[in-house]
């Protein structure tokens, strides 16, 4: 059977198949691009709040606009401490918060169902592309976490890997 292999090739092949499953999720460079965008837009809009309602008290349109941006991204700070990293292993995956730090174990056996949508890029005029699958998984205690193309690169590959061992 490896008689075609040479011993060097054997070796490698050995270690291949000898090695626990442990694979990373990887983030898409846009992800970042845009929480960094969203925390210098936060920035921005609290010093032009903050200089026109105590430095010089002037009541404008642009200062209420600059509001509401301001509470939109006070809004979505929550959202920064959902993101998190995969690694799919043997026996389970370990989701790991990007943040905080925490991590958490789940079993392949404690996932319930995997569900798929579609995101589709819409205007009045039509679709402007056809848009992309995310996947989300739920498990037996009905908590629930969104792998999505969106953030992750190598999301194809994480997804048939949960997909072969679920």
């Amino acid at each position: 059977m490896f008689g075609i292999l040479n011993k060097h090739k054997f070796v490698i092949l050995r270690k291949i198949l000898l090695l626990k499953l442990n694979i990373q999720s990887e983030f898409r460079n846009a992800l970042f691009v845009r929480i960094l965008m969203g925390v210098v837009l936060f920035v921005i809009s609290l010093f032009y709040v903050v200089y026109n309602l105590l430095i010089i008290f002037n009541l404008n349109p642009l200062l209420i606009v600059t509001c509401l941006v301001l509470l939109f991204t006070i809004y979505c700070i929550p959202d920064l401490f959902e993101i998190f990293t995969l690694t799919i292993k043997d026996d389970g995956i370990e989701i790991r918060m990007l943040i905080t730090g925490r991590k958490k174990f789940i079993a392949f056996d404690s996932i319930k169902n995997i569900k798929r949508g579609k995101v589709r890029f819409r205007t009045k005029a039509g679709a402007i592309s056809n848009g992309y699958y995310y996947s989300t998984l739920i498990f037996k205690d009905n908590t629930s976490i969104i792998i999505s193309p969106d953030h992750f690169k190598n999301y194809r590959t994480l997804m048939s890997y949960i997909y072969e061992k679920f």
